[in-house]
């Protein structure tokens, strides 16, 4: 009996231990299946609609409708056409009027603006005050309670298109500047302005996306990191306040994309507080210049480099900010006073935030190895003077030698291109400049991914195969084998003026 009792203890025991080893492997598993779920978003608020129309109402007398007129020279058109049957009458003098003699004309346009101060201070758009047709502008505010003022342009900034206007009034209804960079994508955002001549016209939306850049319009400074929203933005918006629900100015409303509808953008505040100063003062706008060109970090790049995040720095202009802290061609950049930077346009940013003569300190990838440099701001005016054309793309692999004579180089089967050595005939057929040194490109197959490079086409220079610099073929040839099929670095030089840029293109 007391046998028994002890087996059946026994088992109870063993069974409550193999109980807990499966329930501890159990809590284990819906642990690790608990921490898998889909994303949820809190629906707290869901069933109050935004308070758009508070919006409206309290910010409304903070916005203005801007008006400017230009004087312009014009010819005078004839009523009648070229051999009106009247010219005769009114003798040679009048007739020599009527075919086109120079006469002023006034033209109108206008746009919107926000009031930041009480003292009548009016944040607008640099286009909406610029001369029209190169006249001088005369530029006019109306306020909500229909009063109107001439206006003073305290400061102006092409590059960002912002302008600061200032009337004398006092004790004005004026808008709070927020912060942008608190905003988020799919925020309610509200947008007031004067569209079409309609006064005071409210649309609301969301925040679209953050850090458009101007090329994405076909133009721009390379500044830009623009608000994208949905809120109907149309022209005479131009210069009014994004705002988001608290009644804070995020953003100054400045262009549209015609091609599409409702995708508005909007000059972030936070960018415009940082000039805020320079405008008041009317003293020029004094902004950070680095001296390289930026390039994406493309697989090509991330494979080549060993490198996954940052910018690679395509060139450094002899004699900036860059090349005197001795940034190099192909290092990647990887922040800027500890903020990350993923592409060239959070590179722009960062350095066209700080002012000229400010040191920041760059985080940098170079053969592998992390570094951090100190880099003493140009300033960007310099980018007038080093105004230049633009660089192409291009391509590289292990190729096929041909000729045991490094006379010709074929790429073709590998990467569908051919590169040639320069010699007088070609340096003719493409307008080549007599100071270029490396090889030519002579041909791109149409089937090839090259040939969906933007600018690599016939006649630009390879100069370089990464820090290599080539003479000709025969170091060419041997800049290639030594990639061994990988990724080629090469630097692309216009065959006439000073452009130039690094491009990484993957095997065909």
């Amino acid at each position: 009996m007391k046998k028994h009792v002890k087996q059946v203890l026994g088992l109870s025991l063993f069974a409550s231990a193999c109980m807990a080893v499966g329930m501890g492997l159990s809590y284990g598993w819906s642990a690790k299946a608990s921490e898998e779920k889909p994303i949820a978003v809190s629906a707290r608020g869901l069933e109050h609609m935004p308070p758009i129309a508070e919006v409206a109402e309290k910010l409304n007398p903070a916005v203005v409708a801007i008006t400017n007129t230009s004087i312009v020279r014009a010819r005078s058109a004839n009523p009648f056409g070229q051999d009106a049957p009247f010219d005769w009458f009114f003798g040679p003098n009048q007739r020599r009027r009527s075919q086109g003699a120079e006469e002023e004309q006034r033209v109108q346009g206008g746009g919107s603006g926000v009031i930041i101060s009480a003292e009548g201070e009016i944040l607008t758009n640099h286009h909406v005050i610029e001369g029209i047709r190169g006249g001088e502008a005369k530029i006019e505010v109306k306020t909500a309670d229909g009063r109107s003022y001439p206006a003073t342009i305290l400061g102006k900034d092409k590059e960002l298109d912002i302008a600061l206007l200032k009337i004398e009034a006092r004790h004005l209804p004026y808008a709070e500047l927020g912060d942008s960079d608190a905003s988020r994508i799919g925020e309610w955002v509200v947008a007031i302005g004067n569209p079409l001549g309609l006064d005071h016209t409210v649309t609301q939306g969301i925040i679209s996306a953050k850090g458009r850049s101007g090329r994405l319009l076909g133009a721009g400074s390379g500044l830009e990191s623009f608000i994208q929203t949905d809120a109907a933005i149309n022209r005479g918006n131009s210069g009014g306040p994004l705002l988001n629900l608290r009644g804070q100015v995020i953003g100054i409303n400045t262009a549209i994309n015609p091609a599409g509808q409702n995708i508005g953008f909007a000059v972030p505040i936070n960018m415009v507080k940082r000039i805020i100063k320079d405008l008041r003062a009317g003293t020029p706008v004094s902004r950070g210049y680095l001296g390289v060109t930026p390039q994406e970090l493309d697989q090509a790049f991330q494979e080549s480099l060993g490198v996954k995040e940052g910018v690679v720095v395509g060139d450094v202009q002899r004699g900036q900010a860059a090349d005197k802290a001795d940034v190099r061609r192909l290092d990647v950049i990887t922040s800027v006073d500890g903020q990350k930077v993923k592409s060239p346009d959070d590179l722009i940013a960062a350095i066209s935030g700080r002012r000229s003569g400010e040191s920041v300190k760059m985080g940098i990838v170079r053969d592998g190895k992390h570094q951090e440099i100190t880099v003493v701001l140009g300033d960007r005016k310099a980018l007038q003077a080093l105004a230049g054309g633009e660089a192409e793309d291009s391509e590289e692999s292990a190729p096929q030698n041909r000729e045991a004579d490094g006379r010709l180089v074929n790429l073709e089967k590998s990467y569908g291109f051919r590169a040639e050595a320069l010699t007088p005939a070609n340096r003719h057929q493409f307008g080549i400049e007599g100071d270029r040194k490396g090889v030519v490109v002579t041909y791109v197959s149409p089937r090839s991914p090259a040939a969906g490079l933007r600018g690599f086409a016939p006649g630009v220079i390879i100069a370089a195969v990464g820090t290599r610099e080539v003479e000709g073929v025969k170091d060419f040839q041997a800049e290639v084998r030594k990639a061994g099929g990988r990724p080629l670095l090469l630097l692309l030089r216009n065959p006439r003026g000073a452009g130039q840029t690094t491009v990484a293109v993957s095997p065909r």
